[in-house]
């Protein structure tokens, strides 16, 4: 076996004081394989050793660089194609599933080659586009082909993971003996002394529309017993009189809906010239961005765009940034194309993964037709499109888009335009508040744009107001977290039987405790961070790692009993604004309240229904969420999002407190927008009220161009970790140090990054900024280099080093 080399070989790095960076990543590599090698190859005698003999290099599902070459025999030869999956072995007794990426007939010369155990497939399971797009991502996101691997492919797909098995049913349908009218009829007369019997029995003609003059139709077991409101049991009993005949068939895990399919709405006039300028912009523009305000049709003009390329025969990805948004889309999308549109996502199944994976691949066994749209989050990207002719980036200015961990670091949008490309397809992209990155684009002219100014309709915008918190503290005027203009709108929202949003950015009770005596606070033990307080549970929790205790009824430093709560999230905003409203029908929307996808989708439909009266949550509720009837918005804390300290702060801030004011007023009279504020007096807060992206936008790119920040520059991020901090310290500086003497950008670092422990490893962080017209391609590969042969030291081979390029 061997870790084959890839195109552009790693040179050597430059001697250091510390240690010598001399050897390659292909030498470690493929030490590590020939050990294994040594401990399990095949004998000499049994290695064929004709040049007739053909080879496999293959994708382990492991976190290693480079492809590994297997002996593939003479009668697997014909289906050992790119994109296969094989069985191969991997040290003493693992087996593995590897893809093959090639097939070839270049013996190795240094070692002796393993055979494959076995081929899993006739045909190939990925196909030629999805491979290059892998080889992309791994290039471009610095990461291995494996990492993709693991993250693209269902695990249904990797029988060491979890076997996928089809689902099957029991159908049922009238016996033989009792198809005949008169013998029917007298069926039905004995049955009359068992009415369950005789109720499950008419259930079934009456949904098989039974017809003596035709063949009975075979229904579902569950789905008549259901109907008929009866057990087993009862099924048994008719089965024993023969009345009933039986037969297991495969069923697809995917939902079918029968709804009645209608056309697309009609565009308004501006949606219609909108609409226009985008195919306009198509013609000599591959990306385009779609600038429309919230609540300005937006959806719509992309169910246009959809049946157009249906109409051609084309396939189409509609990518969303939350799961919890695909819920309202769906069913808008479903109403217009019925079965042709399938969903994809982390949230289903592994089992339903591979079958949404194969239905759209066209391997469904005349289970169901394939489909041709796929709504899904950042996953569905790695789907086995075959003629993809438009993708839609709804949202797209969402750092959600971004994986931050663990690798590969891709981020949705930039992937999908490359996926596009493969294709030779047209992107959208979709905001009513562009990314800085793609604004930037469109005004150098790489994008399209295309501007909707008006709400469908012409509704108007949803009227701001800023409150100065930190007056009305300073005045006695707050109640709780909750001020006077924000406590009276909400009363006045409720009395018109009309829907309330509120927004904390924040999740929990309190963000922590603290003694009133001494000021300590509690940590957690794995993390450095402070642990929130659930209120539900009782428990102090760390958001980073997941670790909890009870509540503590006394200080740990000085024993007082004066432990204080500071700050506040949706768990609080829950319980204390029901105590101002208790009629109140009051419903909470962050992760903790949401662990499964039925879940969102329930609290989603009863707001939708006007079951629920207030909604807190966190930007969970911010990202395109379409509800009639929410009058009213308060954000309860917008100076949490300012401070924080990063560069895309601002952006952030911006672009949630708009998009969170836009769920007001959609359908009936103006909405109303509170923000509450200590600051009151910053510009930002004068662009939000007046709804000026442009303006905004303008200024921080200005200060981005004066400070190096992206879109004038590139970041890539190298996190170092390890459980010995001193370590930690001394790696990091090395790697910093070689990184500034080779590489002539700007390294920003090593730093402490805010967060420095998770998880019981200190981490340190460096920073590399280069300008968009040097060649990030050497920088990388210095990186990479220098990665390398700071794992080559006895002293660092136990610190982790992760980067992630074009860090959110």
């Amino acid at each position: 076996m061997k870790v084959l080399a890839k195109t552009s070989n790693f040179r050597s790095a430059p001697s250091n004081d510390d240690f010598e960076l001399t050897s390659r990543l292909q030498d470690r590599k493929t030490r590590f394989m020939n050990s294994i090698n040594q401990q399990t190859c095949l004998p000499a005698r049994q290695v064929n050793k004709s040049t007739d003999s053909w080879y496999i290099d293959v994708i382990l599902p492991l976190p290693l660089q480079g492809l590994f070459t297997y002996q593939i025999a003479d009668h697997q030869l014909s289906d050992a194609k790119p994109g296969v999956r094989v069985v191969v072995p991997v040290g003493k007794k693992r087996l593995y599933t590897a893809l093959i990426h090639h097939v070839h007939q270049q013996k190795p010369q240094d070692y002796m080659v393993r055979p494959v155990h076995a081929l899993l497939d006739s045909e190939p399971v990925i196909n030629d586009l999805q491979l290059k797009l892998w080889e992309w991502i791994a290039d471009y996101y610095m990461c291995t082909l494996g990492d993709i691997y693991r993250a693209a492919v269902p695990a249904g797909f990797k029988p060491e993971k979890e076997i996928y098995k089809p689902r099957k049913s029991f159908f049922i349908r009238l016996g033989r003996s009792w198809r005949e009218e008169v013998k029917l009829h007298s069926l039905l007369d004995k049955l009359a002394k068992a009415p369950r019997q005789h109720k499950l029995l008419m259930q079934y003609l009456e949904t098989s529309g039974f017809s003596v003059s035709s063949q009975p139709v075979w229904i579902e077991k569950t789905t008549l017993l259901k109907k008929a409101a009866v057990s087993d049991s009862v099924f048994q009993n008719l089965v024993k009189k023969k009345v009933f005949e039986t037969t297991q068939r495969v069923v697809s895990r995917l939902s079918r809906h029968d709804d009645e399919i209608r056309e697309p709405l009609s565009l308004t006039g501006d949606q219609s010239k909108a609409l226009q300028s985008i195919k306009q912009n198509f013609m000599d523009k591959d990306v385009v961005l779609l600038h429309g305000i919230t609540s300005s049709g937006k959806t719509e003009m992309y169910i246009h765009l959809i049946r157009d390329q249906l109409e051609k025969g084309k396939q189409v990805l509609y990518l969303l940034p939350e799961i919890a948004l695909t819920t309202q889309i769906i069913t808008r999308l479903r109403k217009v194309f019925g079965n042709k549109v399938g969903i994809y996502h982390s949230k289903f199944s592994a089992s339903e993964r591979v079958e949404i994976w194969n239905c759209l691949a066209g391997k469904t066994t005349g289970i169901r037709d394939p489909y041709q749209v796929i709504l899904g989050a950042r996953s569905s990207l790695f789907l086995p499109f075959s003629n993809l002719g438009l993708v839609i980036i709804d949202e797209e200015h969402e750092n959600t888009f971004k994986q931050t961990g663990p690798s590969p670091r891709y981020h949705a949008r930039d992937t999908a335009i490359v996926l596009a490309q493969l294709h030779k397809a047209k992107v959208l992209l979709g905001s009513a508040t562009p990314s800085l990155e793609s604004f930037y684009n469109c005004l150098t002219g790489k994008y399209g744009l295309v501007e909707l100014s008006k709400r469908y309709l012409d509704l108007q915008l949803p009227e701001i107001h800023v409150v100065n918190i930190h007056e009305a503290y300073r005045k006695k005027q707050m109640k709780s977290h909750f001020s006077v203009p924000l406590l009276e709108a909400t009363e006045n929202a409720l009395k018109q039987h009309e829907q309330v949003i509120l927004f904390q950015n924040r999740r929990g009770f309190s963000l922590f405790l603290e003694c009133g005596e001494c000021g300590w606070v509690p940590r957690c033990i794995h993390c450095d961070v402070s642990l929130t307080y659930h209120k539900r549970n009782k428990s102090l929790v760390c958001h980073y790692c997941g670790y909890s205790v009870s509540v503590y009824g006394s200080c740990k430093k000085c024993g007082s009993h004066n432990m204080q709560m500071k700050g506040f999230g949706t768990e609080k905003i829950e319980d204390e604004i029901a105590l101002f409203f208790p009629g109140a029908r009051i419903t909470r929307m962050d992760l903790d309240a949401i662990r499964s996808r039925k879940t969102c989708e329930r609290i989603i439909a009863a707001f939708e229904r006007g079951e629920i009266d207030i909604m807190v949550g966190t930007q969970m509720i911010s990202k395109g969420l379409d509800f009639d009837n929410v009058n009213l918005v308060g954000i309860l804390n917008a100076d949490n999002m300012l401070n924080y300290p990063d560069f895309r702060a601002y952006e952030r801030s911006f672009q949630l407190m708009l998009q969170v004011s836009g769920r007001a007023g959609r359908k009936n009279r103006r909405g109303r927008v509170i923000i509450q504020a200590y600051d009151s007096s910053q510009e930002l807060f004068n662009q939000v009220i007046n709804h000026d992206f442009n303006s905004f936008a303008r200024s921080q790119l200005s200060e981005r161009k004066s400070f190096h920040y992206p879109p004038y520059t590139r970041l890539i991020e190298i996190t170092l970790k390890s459980k010995d901090k001193n370590k930690l310290d001394r790696a990091a500086e090395i790697l910093a140090s070689i990184l500034k003497k080779q590489l002539d950008i700007r390294i920003m670092g090593p730093e402490y990054p805010l967060i420095s422990k998770i998880r019981n490893h200190h981490l340190k962080r460096i920073i590399l900024k280069t300008k968009k017209e040097k060649s990030v391609a050497r920088v990388k590969e210095t990186l990479q280099q220098c990665i390398a042969g700071l794992h080559r030291h006895d002293d660092f081979r136990g610190v982790m080093v992760s980067v992630d390029v074009d860090p959110a």
